[in-house]
C-alpha cells in the first residue's frame, strides 16, 4: 500500500455507487472544512447513473478531489482501493450519503495531535433521508477509558466509518476491509484496527451527519433477522489475536454483539414504518434471545428508541 506523505492531513475516501442524489452535499461538506489539507478519493463502483459525473466535476474544479474507478466488488474493496492510494496522515472512510460538519477535519486534527492514539471517534448525529435531525443517543457515551475493545466486541459505538478518523498507517497494518464480508464489515474492521490500540474520543459537537436510508447498508447490516450464523461475527470468533487477548471471555461479548445486532434490525424495521414486522421480530426475539430479558438496559434503550422514533 502507498507510504503516507508528511505533508497531507488527511486523506478522505467516498465509495459511491449510484449516489447521484446525495453525492453532491456529501462533497461540498468536505469542500467547505474550515481544515484545508485534505484529499478527497472518490471511488466510484461502476455507477449507472450521474455519480461519475459528479465526481467528475468536482474533481475538475478543486485539484484536491480525485474520482477513480472502483473495481466493482463491492464497498470493502472500493475503500482498500482508496486506502492504497491515500496519502494523508490520517484517513477518514465517509460515505456518499453522509455530510461532515464544517469543522470536522480540524477537530480530528486536534483530537489526534500529541497522542499515541490509532483513531479518533466522534459524536453522530443521525438525520433522515431529507436531511433532517433525529434523536437519539450520543454514541461516545459508550466508549470507555479502558478495555475499549472489550465494549466494541459488545456494541458498535463508532456508528460509521465518517465518524472516526483513523491514522492510516494503522489501517493499512491491520489490513484493511475484509472483501469476504457483506455485512458488518465496518464493525469487523474496527475490531482489528482496536486490536493495536486506544482510540480518543472527540469532545463538542457532533462531526457526522450519518443520514439513515432504509435501502442502505444501516438496514441491512444484520442480513437475515433471525440468522444464527454472522459473518462478522464468526471473522472475529476465529481470528487468533482475539482469542489471545480474551480466551474464554470473546464468546460471552460476541453473544452481547450478535443479541445487539437483533434488536438494533428491530428498531430499523420499525423506524423505516415496518411497524408490524418490528412488533412481530421483537416478540421472537425475546424466545430467540431469552438472555436478552436479562439484559433491562438493552430493552430500556430499544423501548426508548422506539419512542424516538414514533415522535
Amino acid at each position: 500500500m502507498a507510504h503516507t506523505s508528511d505533508d497531507l492531513v488527511f486523506s478522505i475516501i467516498i465509495p459511491a455507487r449510484n449516489m447521484e442524489r446525495f453525492l453532491e452535499e456529501t462533497l461540498l461538506s468536505v469542500q467547505d472544512q474550515t481544515f484545508a489539507d485534505f484529499e478527497v478519493i472518490c471511488v466510484d463502483d461502476c455507477s449507472t447513473d450521474n455519480t461519475r459525473e459528479i465526481a467528475d466535476r468536482f474533481a475538475q474544479l478543486d485539484d484536491r478531489f480525485h474520482a477513480v474507478d472502483g473495481p466493482a466488488k463491492g464497498v470493502s474493496a472500493a475503500r482498500n482501493l482508496g486506502l492504497s492510494r491515500a496519502k494523508g496522515k490520517f484517513v477518514l472512510f465517509l460515505d456518499a450519503d453522509d455530510l461532515l460538519h464544517a469543522q470536522a477535519l480540524g477537530t480530528f486534527s486536534e483530537a489526534l495531535k500529541n497522542t499515541n492514539a490509532v483513531a479518533a471517534v466522534a459524536g453522530v448525529q443521525r438525520i433522515d433521508v431529507d436531511g433532517h435531525p433525529m434523536r437519539g443517543a450520543d454514541n461516545r457515551h459508550l466508549v470507555p477509558d479502558q478495555d475499549q475493545l472489550a465494549a466494541l466486541l459488545r456494541k458498535n459505538f463508532v456508528v460509521n466509518g465518517g465518524a472516526l478518523a483513523v491514522r492510516t498507517e494503522s489501517a493499512q497494518r491491520c489490513g484493511g476491509y475484509d472483501e469476504a464480508l457483506v455485512n458488518g464489515e465496518d464493525w469487523e474492521f474496527w475490531c482489528r484496527l482496536a486490536l493495536l490500540g486506544e482510540f480518543t474520543v472527540v469532545q463538542g459537537p457532533a462531526l457526522l451527519n450519518y443520514r439513515q436510508v432504509a435501502s442502505g447498508a444501516n438496514f441491512g447490516a444484520r442480513g437475515p433477522a433471525f440468522a444464527q450464523r454472522v459473518p462478522c461475527i464468526e471473522k472475529i470468533a476465529a481470528n487468533p489475536l482475539m482469542k489471545d487477548r480474551f480466551g474464554s471471555r470473546l464468546r460471552s461479548l460476541l453473544r452481547a454483539r450478535q443479541i445487539d445486532i437483533f434488536w438494533s434490525g428491530v428498531r430499523n424495521q420499525y423506524q423505516y414504518g415496518r411497524k408490524s414486522s418490528a412488533l412481530f421480530e421483537g416478540a421472537c426475539g425475546a424466545v430467540l434471545y431469552p438472555d436478552s430479558l436479562l439484559r433491562p438496559r438493552l430493552i430500556w434503550r430499544f423501548l426508548q428508541s422506539l419512542d424516538r422514533t414514533a415522535k
